[in-house]
């Protein structure tokens, strides 16, 4: 039994670790939507900063291309904070939740594929 508990404490630290670098990643994530929109809009300004590089259509296929992964690190995010938040020191059902929120996941990021990609 203390090795279950002694585990609990080092899993959430793993845990909150992901959680952090899954928010970088979505910020980062964010700011390529931010650039690559304005590029989409404002495509004199992006060209010129970008020296020559972005265009409209590079602009667009940049900005098609994060949906994806700003999907991913926002629902990696959500799901690992829920699960910190709903199991806290308890590891008898800590499997049931992890199951549930990894279906809830995987079912959200099917969606989202259907609607982005085959709709």
């Amino acid at each position: 039994m203390t090795n279950t508990a002694s585990e609990a404490p080092k899993s959430a630290k793993w845990l909150r670790r992901l959680s952090r670098i899954s928010a970088w990643l979505l910020l980062a994530t964010i700011a390529v939507l931010v650039v690559s929109g304005w590029g989409i809009t404002r495509t004199d300004i992006i060209y010129k900063a970008s020296f020559h590089l972005i265009d409209r259509a590079v602009a667009d296929t940049i900005h098609r291309a994060s949906n994806l992964p700003l999907m991913f690190f926002f629902l990696s995010h959500v799901l690992i904070n829920i699960r910190l938040l709903l199991t806290g020191k308890k590891t008898k059902q800590n499997w049931f939740i992890d199951g549930g929120l990894i279906v809830v996941g995987l079912a959200l990021m099917g969606v989202f594929v259907y609607v982005e990609y085959l709709a």
